[in-house]
């Protein structure tokens, strides 16, 4: 459900000890490699390692002997930090230079930087015309500024009198689930249920909800029972969905349009998800999947030991529809509708073709009832 991300202030994490960044972890014949120190994180802490290793103990064990003998022969340490993490084809667990090593980045290409004159989404809300409105949303990741945007974007459509919304978030990788609930709560139309998340038990789990939760009734509970489960397995006593409960439904918008591309991720996927659960006027827009970036996710940002000026990103909770056999990381989540028409040469702060394709696709909806 939530899609947070910290910055750890303490990184090296061996043995289940937790050490301030730069310093050196002593074991027995030396000091751990920072090769070793993403192998040692992963296998205790990362939430998707079960599951990624399932009947692949062999191909595993072969990656890690191959990049280690690479690395005494002379390999960028780091380089082979970047494929052991692609290995896990998740784009929630990274570091930099990973992309290169992931199937899923060579299946979809979404390098719309490329591919168009100018591709990047703006914070915009405007009218497309008399019957549509337009909101373009392509961050979860929002300072206090965009914050009070949202809300004013919000209050701005229910002024304009439009029947009909573009929510637009094209370009949104991701961020705090929280920041997407007023346009949420705005396209709500029926009570619906998504998959809740549950933590692999590790120290790394555990400072996660003390820093997300800890003064709370709910984040105590969870800790305690963290440390009631082994290291390692999944705290699964908690319930499977969540509720998205609204105590009223906005008259308007008549119809929504959401309108997503290949690099919604993380957030903005948590957003498709819960608006497909609840919201009965709303149809999903694009051409391409979204990105594939959910299944694992409330992610810690790790400093190696060796060089504290490098970085590693890991996921520390699961979705409960994995062990299900319906994760989506795999395949993105599809549209309602294929928008038939080439990528436009501009998305920024303006009005472009595919949002006017959208527009009077609504409309040709309207006039079909």
């Amino acid at each position: 459900m939530s899609v947070l991300l910290r910055v750890l202030p303490l990184v090296a994490a061996v043995a289940g000890l937790l050490l301030p960044a730069g310093a050196q972890v002593p074991v027995k014949g030396g000091e751990v490699s920072d090769f070793d120190f993403a192998v040692d994180v992963v296998e205790r802490a990362y939430a998707g390692y079960p599951d990624k290793t399932a009947n692949r103990a062999a191909e595993y064990g072969a990656l890690k002997e191959r990049l280690r003998s690479g690395i005494a022969s002379g390999r960028d340490t780091y380089d082979a930090v970047a494929e052991y993490l692609g290995w896990f084809d998740d784009s929630h667990l990274g570091t930099e230079g990973v992309r290169a090593y992931r199937p899923k980045s060579i299946r979809r290409p979404s390098d719309y930087a490329a591919r168009m004159e100018r591709y990047d989404p703006q914070f915009t809300h405007c009218r497309v015309d008399g019957e549509t409105y337009l909101i373009r949303f392509p961050s979860c990741d929002l300072n206090e500024e965009q914050t009070a945007w949202v809300r004013t974007a919000v209050r701005a459509y229910l002024a304009s009198g439009c029947e009909n919304l573009i929510l637009d978030i094209r370009g949104n990788g991701g961020g705090s689930d929280s920041a997407y609930e007023p346009l949420l709560r705005l396209l709500y139309d029926h009570e619906g249920a998504e998959d809740a998340m549950e933590y692999r038990v590790s120290d790394l789990a555990v400072a996660h909800v003390r820093e997300f939760a800890g003064d709370t009734e709910r984040g105590r509970g969870k800790i305690a029972r963290m440390e009631r489960t082994p290291a390692g397995e999944f705290l699964t006593d908690g319930p499977k969905t969540y509720r998205i409960h609204y105590d009223s439904v906005s008259p308007r918008p008549r119809r929504a349009g959401l309108l997503i591309d290949g690099k919604v991720g993380s957030s903005g996927e948590q957003l498709v998800l819960e608006v497909r659960a609840s919201s009965r006027r709303t149809t999903v827009y694009g051409q391409d999947n979204t990105l594939g970036c959910l299944d694992f996710s409330n992610c810690e940002i790790l400093y190696f030991p060796q060089d504290p000026t490098r970085w590693m990103m890991l996921p520390t909770t699961r979705s409960c529809r994995v062990p299900e056999g319906r994760g989506i990381d795999s395949a993105g989540i599809a549209p309602d509708v294929r928008i038939p028409l080439p990528l436009p040469e501009v998305l920024t702060d303006n009005v472009d073709a595919w949002t006017l394709w959208v527009a009077e696709d609504m409309k040709t909806e309207k006039r079909k009832e």
